[in-house]
């Protein structure tokens, strides 16, 4: 069964969300917007859903699958 690593994005703050510190990274990443959405890319992450927050911000939900031990 294929297991997901998880992570947000809200302006320039990369959040990472796994459970259990499965990530090798486990650090929370503040950049600029543009270098964000350019490091998630470069990544393999894939955009699976966004959300407005109650300021009325973008919160952006990600995936990519978690790499074999």
């Amino acid at each position: 069964m294929q297991q997901w690593q998880h992570c947000k994005l809200t302006g320039g703050t990369i959040t990472y969300l796994d459970a259990y510190g499965l990530l090798a990274d486990k650090r929370d990443h503040h950049l600029s917007e543009t270098k964000a959405w350019e490091e998630l890319g470069e990544n393999g992450w894939e955009l699976v859903s966004t959300v407005i927050n109650s300021d009325g911000g973008l919160t952006y939900f990600f995936k990519r699958p978690r790499a074999d031990k």
